[in-house]
């Protein structure tokens, strides 16, 4: 007769666990999970050693892109950190402000210190808010430029000055997070912009 008791059933269950065909059953802890990454990266890098004996051409070749890697990553790093540091800070009394009340002169003393990226930025955030004001569009702050710029040509602003205005955004954006470049042009166009926009709502 086979014995019921609980030792007799917790080693049936044990022997049967064993077998084969359950390997994969078996829920591994985050140690073993870990333990299994390491055997598996030093036997990859055991295999990449004998290389060296038998294609020691195809060896330092994996080197060589692995190298070439390394330092286009370190290149990038720097240069988006040296750009990052070389980007202008805005005046401490606009850095530290969430409402300007003179927008036209902060731009135009930025301007005239030749910080014309960031005078131009300015004059758009002014924009967003004289036509949020203006219930043109319903600004918040989750709300991107991308969003801003679709719900600028859905709005009811002059169809030509909401494709302007969308072509700014698109223009300052990608100055402001890529070549910083300090283009008079931009801030001459934004404050056309502004006035429209201050002229519209009126």
């Amino acid at each position: 007769m086979a014995d019921p008791s609980d030792n007799a059933v917790r080693d049936l269950a044990h022997t049967i666990l064993a077998r084969p065909e359950y390997d994969n059953a078996h829920v591994s802890a985050p140690a073993n999970w870990l333990a299994s990454i390491m055997r598996r990266l030093f036997e990859w890098l055991g295999k990449f050693e004998l290389l060296h004996e038998h294609a020691p051409a195809l060896y330092w070749l994996v080197w060589g892109a692995l190298l070439l890697i390394f330092i286009l990553l370190l290149v990038h790093i720097v240069w988006t950190i040296s750009i990052a540091l070389r980007a202008p800070e805005l005046p401490e009394p606009l850095a530290r402000s969430n409402h300007q009340s003179d927008p036209r002169g902060d731009a135009e003393r930025l301007a005239a210190s030749g910080n014309y990226l960031a005078a131009a930025h300015v004059l758009m955030i002014a924009s967003f808010r004289n036509l949020a004001e203006n219930a043109v569009i319903e600004l918040r702050p989750d709300r991107s430029n991308r969003w801003i710029r679709r719900a600028l040509l859905a709005s009811k602003l002059n169809s030509k000055l909401a494709r302007e205005i969308d072509g700014l955004i698109e223009r300052t954006e990608r100055h402001w997070f890529g070549d910083r470049e300090e283009n008079p042009a931009i801030y001459s166009q934004w404050r056309s912009a502004f006035e429209a926009v201050t002229n519209f709502s009126r």
